[in-house]
């Protein structure tokens, strides 16, 4: 393709260029692979690989210097009153000035760049979306753990409660027991005092009543004998040839 041929090119396709918004892209088409060319009826797509022209002056009248492939970075140097740019691109080691169309630029990467750049983003996103999943797994198992144990806790702690008022009432109850076993200690003690104060009394008794009887035998006895002396009939005296 001669320089002329794609001059006109450019010329007719720049508003299609403009429509898309895609700066620093040239409006010639990468030519379609023989390989799928060849082959009737597959779905073929418009390449993206667009270049643009830069020229040696602000305007189309001027030759084209070179071609450069839409996403390459420039730099602005002067805009003039018609809306041409002169801008400074580096090629390999070479650094060069030319003239472009401001309508070709944008001030930010092409859309392919920014769809690369959305897709890392993308990608990342996604991946600290499973990382948080996995973690979301995780924190639901524990949470299912901790309220099975919860669960258990509660039903613990109310067994531990009811066996407490238990306690307590049986605590209540031995209190009382224990006042009352007290006074039936001081209860006791004092019927020991009683009883071996009447043992006492009784042994007491039981001396006397011996010394009584002794007595009183001892009495009647001397009584007996003294009856028994005087009251006595009586007797003839024997002779003494009948001793």
């Amino acid at each position: 393709m001669t320089k002329s041929q794609n001059f006109k090119l450019s010329r007719s396709l720049q508003p299609f260029a403009i429509t898309l918004g895609l700066a620093t892209l040239s409006l010639v088409a990468a030519p379609i692979s023989s390989a799928t060319a060849a082959t009737a009826g597959y779905t073929n797509y418009v390449t993206d690989s667009i270049e643009v022209p830069v020229r040696r002056g602000p305007g189309y009248k001027f030759k084209i210097s070179q071609m450069l492939k839409s996403g390459t970075p420039i730099k602005i140097l002067e805009v003039d009153k018609e809306g041409w740019v002169q801008v400074e691109y580096t090629r390999g080691s070479k650094t060069s000035l030319g003239w472009m169309p401001s309508s070709m630029l944008q001030n930010e990467p092409i859309a392919k760049e920014r769809l690369v750049t959305q897709i890392e983003k993308t990608n990342q996103v996604e991946e600290k979306f499973n990382a948080l999943q996995l973690e979301l797994k995780t924190l639901k198992e524990r949470f299912d753990t901790a309220s099975t144990e919860l669960s258990s806790i509660k039903q613990e702690k109310f067994e531990v409660t009811q066996e407490f008022e238990r306690l307590k009432s049986v605590s209540s109850n031995a209190v009382t027991l224990d006042e009352e076993n007290k006074a039936m200690k001081m209860r006791l003690n004092e019927v020991e005092s009683e009883n071996a104060i009447m043992r006492e009394q009784i042994d007491q008794s039981e001396d006397s009543i011996k010394r009584q009887w002794f007595l009183t035998g001892g009495t009647v006895l001397l009584v007996g004998l003294l009856l028994g002396r005087f009251f006595r009939a009586p007797t003839k005296k024997k002779r003494w040839g009948e001793l």
